[in-house]
Formats: C-alpha cells, structure tokens, sequence
C-alpha cells in the first residue's frame, strides 16, 4: 500500500501512529523518497533493494537488473571490490553491529574517481537469524589529505578491525607503523613514551608470530590491517566533512 493511498484509508482528522506493522512501508518509502543513496542486500550479498539515488550513485546502467545479483555482477567499477566489500557486509552480520568502510572507486553518472562511506547496519528475523543488511552512501569530501590518501585509487578503507587479535592501543600502534613512522614518531602521535611504544611493539610481533618489519607487514596484508583506519583518527587528524 502507498502512503497516499494509507492517507487515504484513514481519517487524516486523527492523530497518526506509527505501528510495526506499518513500519515496513514507512521504511520502503522513506527510502523511495530520499536523495541519499539507500540499498538492501540480503545474508549472501545479494542485492534486494536500490532506490534511485543508490542506481545513480553506483553508475548502474539504465535497465540492468540488479535484483538478486552479486556486486562482482555488477557492469560497474566498484566491481573489482568485491571480496572487500562482501567481506563488509558479513562483519556486519556476525558482530550484530554497524561495520563502515570508505570505498574509493569510479562512482557516480559523471563517472568521478572518489571516496564515499558505506556504513552496513545488519537486518535480523525475529529469531535472531541474520536476514542480510540496510545500508547507505555518503560522498567523503576532504580538504586536507593524510599520507594513506595521497594517491588516490580504487580501494576499501575499513573503519572497523578487521580482525579480534588486538587491543585498541595495539591497533593504534599497528596504524602508525604501517605509515613507515618509527616508534619515536608514533610516541609522539600518541602521547606515550618511547619504551611504552616498544614494548607494545614487541607484544604486538609475538601475536602476529613474525620477528621482522617484512613479516609485520606481510601479515597485515594478509589480514587487511593495511586497509584499515581507526575512526578516531579520522576525526581528529583530518579535516574532512560528509
């Protein structure tokens, strides 16, 4: 049913309540109607729903069908992100919380290289049972650039860890590292002193099982902490806007 046809339906002389119900439909619409990007994907990854603004943001071609396809389906740059962005939506699902990334790819009908944020906000049955996830588009606009966004290029920035290995204060330490800073620079970003910095260090290299900066690196790779930036960052090292 539409929202003109429930207006309607009822005597508008009443005061309107929202019920569960009914909340589909206000949900549904409010999508229709917004000229933020909105879409639905369900627990495999497969698209449900794109209103309009999503189409365009997407640069998705004027009569392909999207209903049911995988985002490596897709006749769109952002493609080529697949595994990350499917890895985004299980985050989701499994932590039974929001997981967001900045995704830097050709998006857009102008077909502009840029970064926009996607948080992923998991949908659930009444049992608890993961149904697939809602999420949005913003367009990230910066003023000042921080050295992982020098050179701008099709990727996947994760705004949560993408692993459960580490602390907060070691996954600091593990996002300065990998901006080649030594452990007196990254003292200095944090606010530590130089031994504190080490001896995370060494705490950190005994999680990961390596010995050297090569294998240091080559499991962050692995586990793509090379992609990933903690939010606070972002907000106070950055002069950046949605």
């Amino acid at each position: 049913m539409s929202v003109l046809n429930w207006k309607k339906e009822y005597d508008m002389t009443e005061v309107t309540k929202l019920t569960v119900d009914y909340l589909g439909e206000v949900m549904i619409s409010m999508m229709e109607h917004s000229n933020m990007p909105w879409g639905v994907k369900d627990n495999q990854s497969r698209f449900v729903y794109l209103n309009k603004a999503g189409l365009d943001m997407n640069n998705i071609p004027a009569g392909f069908d999207f209903e049911g396809r995988l985002d490596e389906e897709f006749p769109c740059a952002w493609a080529e992100l697949a595994p990350e962005i499917r890895a985004q939506d299980r985050k989701a699902e499994t932590s039974h919380q929001t997981a967001e990334i900045i995704c830097t790819s050709y998006f857009t009908r102008d077909s502009v290289l840029e970064p926009w944020y996607f948080p992923k906000i998991p949908i659930y049955n009444p049992d608890g049972e993961s149904l697939g996830t809602i999420f949005y588009g913003k367009k990230f606009s910066f003023i000042s650039l921080c050295d992982f966004f020098n050179n701008l290029k099709p990727s996947i920035i994760n705004l949560n860890p993408p692993v459960d290995t580490f602390t907060e204060k070691e996954l600091d330490i593990i996002f300065y590292a990998l901006q080649k800073l030594s452990s007196k620079d990254i003292a200095t970003k944090l606010s530590l002193s130089h031994r504190t910095v080490e001896n995370r260090l060494q705490k950190i290299y005994e999680k990961m099982e390596v010995n050297s900066l090569a294998g240091f690196i080559e499991y962050c790779h692995t586990n793509a902490l090379n992609n990933y930036v903690p939010k606070k960052f972002l907000r106070q090292g950055i002069e950046f806007f949605w």
